[in-house]
């Protein structure tokens, strides 16, 4: 059994048969044939969006994963069940969670992507299979971690192409930061901040709003409804955070900032963090 192979992302040829409670996955089709649905033990198939291990290719039209299916009893699509083969040790840790390390990625980088500098501003430096996460630190900073597991090098037309452009990107897009917030004065107890950006490769933009009290220097926080006493916060993932209820002075010199990615895996982009909320006249 090979350590690993080269396929990014591979649909099946024939639809699936998925039963709720149940290990076995049942084809139509042959899992032993190459030009149709073949598996091999070890293999990650992904069916609709959920990673499984194929633990025995029982036989043509049998497989058996790691763990019950835990969706609903169906026949899925040959387009929704994806054949993966990365480093199988890895893979069996990190869909197993080993140390509840769910929060990884195994990405494979091919030859398109590993041009990228994009990728390259998320710690991917290179083609083959990785282990990509990223997290938010206590300041509210986004930082990358990448571990690369097979140096391996592949065409995108032979590997295919999982649906992770935020991590390995296809293309470089840029994002341009248009609108910075403005401060919000309010006597009503309500208003808004708003920032707008663009893309340069027709990307879907995403935002995120923080937040950092008067006093705070280094500290930005997620906005969250009720991240602040005295003041309710409202479609903070929109390019318009939106706020009510203020009564009163207390949160008076607090700024807020938006960061904005795209899901073509642009270089994060953030305001300038200079607009800050009063209330009053």
């Amino acid at each position: 059994m090979a350590v690993f192979g080269l396929i990014d992302a591979k649909a099946m040829g024939t639809n699936i048969g998925v039963t709720n409670g149940d290990a076995t996955v049942t084809t139509s089709g042959d899992f032993t044939d190459a030009s149709d649905n073949l598996v091999k033990v070890g293999d990650v198939l992904d069916i609709s969006g959920v990673s499984y291990i194929v633990k025995q290719v029982t036989s043509a039209t049998a497989i058996e994963l790691h763990k019950v299916y835990a969706g609903s009893t169906a026949t899925i699509t040959a387009a929704n069940a994806i054949r993966r083969t990365p480093p199988k040790a890895v893979a069996e840790y990190v869909i197993k969670g080993g140390d509840s390390i769910t929060d990884y990625s195994l990405v494979f980088v091919d030859a398109t992507e590993m041009t990228k500098g994009t990728n390259e501003s998320r710690g991917i430096s290179g083609p083959g299979w990785w282990l990509y996460r990223t997290y938010t630190t206590h300041n509210g900073d986004t930082r990358h971690k990448a571990e690369c597991l097979a140096f391996t090098h592949a065409t995108a037309a032979a590997a295919g192409d999982a649906s992770d452009d935020t991590i390995a990107a296809d293309v470089v897009e840029v994002i341009t930061v248009g609108t910075q917030p403005a401060n919000s004065t309010s006597s009503s107890g309500a208003g808004t901040f708003v920032a707008a950006a663009t893309v340069d490769q027709s990307g879907t933009i995403s935002y995120k709003w923080q937040r950092q009290t008067a006093t705070a220097t280094t500290r930005w926080v997620d906005v969250s409804a009720s991240l602040d006493t005295g003041i309710t916060y409202a479609n903070f993932t929109t390019a318009t955070l939106a706020y009510s209820g203020l009564a009163g002075t207390t949160l008076n010199g607090y700024k807020y900032k938006c960061i904005i990615t795209s899901s073509k895996g642009a270089v994060q982009k953030e305001t300038d963090g200079a607009a800050t909320i009063t209330f009053g006249s």
